[in-house]
């Protein structure tokens, strides 16, 4: 929990800056978006002047989490655009640990001269970088952790119905998406926040509208064909798939589109492990994402072998074409390879 003394330093600075810069994570899942825009909420109430940077295209799926009033405040990476980060003095970033997870932006980020606070519930922050950093793991979310942090703002002081419907509702979206709609990384004080917020009118059932009950077709004709052809399951308890270029683009999938699918195959009895391969477009990198079931690191797992971390039971990482495999043909060799290693070493 952020304390108090902190949370009056960090408002205060927001009082004393001209110009507000929030900035998140290349790739920007919901709660990415959702803890930026409670944010950019707050100050918008507060009647200050803010640019929310995001790194790369919101996925179809998330759009929704926009809020009409702030789009006019949302700026994508640019080399055109990259001198706005000039115009801050104070810097806000949010769910990473790590300047280059920014993408293009790292490089105007590290060049400025704006006093830099870093929000986030990943492990082994990027300290130097930052001059003032909110990091708890055991949390469920970045969006819980602003939400924390602005329950002491001025003008709120722990009554959560004076925060704008904007924040209430970006926030529990956020906070939604992270916790697999309270499947994983849920403890007491997410749960606290959920009813907190619904007690305060905020509309849960709009929230699960659109992120479960809003799938284009091409989603769920892939996610048939993707259990039925491309995943495997190994007889020490991993799942894993590898989407390859060929098959995304014979469903026309997009940005988003297979969001969580990494979490069907834990639904088996004897999985321990899920991994989902996914090669990005136009790149030789292999995104990973890793879930497991307690008892069973994927955080570990992720940092050994997939150049990753993120959360004991939610992490993720990479595969480079051409430096960790040769093509896209041993994808599933590899992952299958050093899952089992992983598992044996663990015997």
């Amino acid at each position: 929990m952020i304390e108090r003394e902190r949370a009056s330093f960090i408002f205060d600075k927001i009082q004393e800056s001209r110009h507000i810069g929030i900035f998140t994570h290349i790739s920007p899942d919901g709660d990415a978006l959702g803890s930026s825009f409670g944010l950019a909420g707050y100050l918008k109430e507060c009647g200050k002047d803010f640019t929310i940077f995001i790194p790369s295209e919101i996925p179809d799926s998330l759009k929704f989490t926009v809020p009409a009033t702030l789009k006019k405040n949302i700026v994508f990476y640019c080399v055109s655009n990259r001198g706005k980060v000039k115009d801050c003095d104070l810097l806000i970033g949010i769910d990473f640990n790590c300047l280059h997870r920014t993408g293009d932006w790292e490089v105007p980020f590290r060049e400025s001269k704006a006093y830099k606070i870093l929000i986030d519930h990943h492990q082994n922050p990027e300290t130097e970088s930052f001059d003032t950093i909110e990091s708890e793991t055991e949390i469920s979310s970045a969006s819980e952790l602003a939400y924390n942090l602005l329950k002491m703002a001025p003008g709120i002081d722990g009554d959560v119905t004076r925060l704008s419907v904007t924040t209430r509702e970006a926030l529990l979206t956020g906070m939604t998406t992270d916790t697999n709609n309270f499947a994983n990384s849920v403890y007491p004080s997410t749960l606290q926040m959920a009813s907190e917020l619904l007690a305060a009118g905020t509309d849960r059932d709009k929230i699960i509208r659109e992120l479960y009950f809003s799938y284009p077709v091409r989603r769920i004709k892939a996610q048939g064909y993707i259990l039925d052809k491309l995943l495997r399951i190994t007889d020490f308890g991993v799942a894993y798939i590898f989407l390859d270029s060929r098959t995304q683009t014979r469903f026309g999938l997009k940005e988003g589109d297979t969001e969580g699918f990494v979490n069907i195959p834990l639904s088996l009895e004897n999985v321990k492990m899920s991994i989902f391969a996914k090669r990005e477009r136009g790149r030789r990198k292999i995104r990973i994402s890793i879930r497991s079931k307690k008892g069973t690191s994927a955080l570990e797992c992720a940092g050994r072998y997939f150049h990753g971390g993120g959360h004991e039971l939610a992490s993720g990482g990479k595969l480079m074409i051409g430096e960790d495999v040769a093509s896209e043909k041993e994808v599933g060799a590899y992952i299958e390879k050093y899952s089992r290693k992983f598992f044996m070493e663990k015997k």
